[in-house]
């Protein structure tokens, strides 16, 4: 499902309606493939620790690319629930309401509040299969997003190293990168917690 990312190939259906929102949004398009990539390989590496499947990565990869499109609306760092906002009223191909709803949510935890049931009325409301999709999805998209905060795709994720204790993430820079990997350490405390390890950084050599 790369078909945003692809030159020269015509995208299905669901990527040609994605890419449209993200023009239109005037969001960071270079930074949204950036995203979807890093989230991506974080997620087919811990696979055996989150035991999601194919469905659930294409509703992270669908919140990836859309999670900025909520600064169209706004000015004042709310944008995150305006991403929300937008997926929710999206038109998405073969993406069904509920399926909208999860990646809506994903992009909304992508920065600020993690999601918690107490708080938030529409994690809430989810089914208890429904809230742990959007937990590994958002705890996924924040660390993602968090190594490309300066927007410059400098830092790629070449796969984890899962220990017993830890988690140790291999990473590969153009460069020294301490304020991407400052950011996605501030932002990763969820994944540490649900996947039960401490969070660390390697660059991969």
């Amino acid at each position: 499902m790369n078909a945003v990312a692809k030159k020269g190939h015509k995208p299905s259906p669901l990527f040609a309606v994605i890419k449209g929102i993200i023009e239109e949004s005037k969001a960071d398009m270079a930074h949204a493939k950036n995203t979807r990539k890093t989230a991506l390989v974080l997620f087919n590496s811990l696979v055996s620790i989150h035991k999601l499947g194919s469905r659930e990565r294409l509703l992270l990869e669908i919140s990836a690319l859309l999670h900025d499109i909520g600064w169209a609306r706004t000015t004042n760092g709310a944008h995150h629930k305006h991403s929300r906002d937008m997926i929710l009223q999206a038109k998405l191909p073969k993406i069904t309401g509920k399926e909208r709803r999860i990646c809506a949510l994903i992009a909304r935890y992508h920065n600020k509040a993690e999601p918690d049931a107490a708080k938030h009325r529409q994690f809430a409301a989810l089914k208890s299969s429904k809230r742990y999709i959007v937990l590994w999805g958002a705890a996924i998209l924040r660390v993602a997003d968090g190594l490309d905060c300066n927007h410059n795709g400098k830092v790629h994720v070449s796969g984890c190293h899962i220990g017993k204790t830890e988690l140790t993430i291999l990473i590969d820079s153009q460069g020294d990168c301490p304020g991407e990997i400052r950011r996605a350490k501030r932002k990763g405390g969820l994944l540490s917690r649900i996947a039960g390890r401490e969070m660390t950084f390697l660059k991969d050599s």
